[in-house]
């Protein structure tokens, strides 16, 4: 038992004392080597930025990022079609989905 308890403790030890030779200088959040991130000088106010992503927005030339940016401005001017049920139709749906059993688990 003092020898499983001995062995394991070498093992936690070896691991925590070999942990800091992974550390690294820091590369600015890139692979290679560079040095760290320097100031940047703006010559815009906060003010004036968020009236040019305004007017951007407003003029439709704003470009398109994060997930479905390759979807283009098509995907976000998309309308869907109107529903030809009511809120009280898909309400008693769902009731009778529930009562059957007829629900899907997990995320919907």
């Amino acid at each position: 038992m003092h020898a499983k308890l001995f062995a394991s403790a070498l093992l936690a030890a070896a691991g925590f004392a070999a942990a800091p030779s992974f550390a690294g200088p820091y590369l600015g959040g890139e692979v290679g080597d560079f040095g760290a991130d320097g100031p940047v000088a703006s010559y815009l106010t906060r003010a004036a930025v968020a009236a040019a992503t305004v007017q951007a927005a407003r003029n439709g030339t704003l470009p398109s990022t994060g997930e479905g940016a390759a979807a283009g401005r098509a995907a976000l001017v998309r309308t869907a079609a109107p529903s030809r049920v009511t809120r009280e139709q898909v309400k008693a749906q769902a009731a009778y989905a529930v009562r059957h059993g007829l629900t899907v688990g997990g995320e919907v």
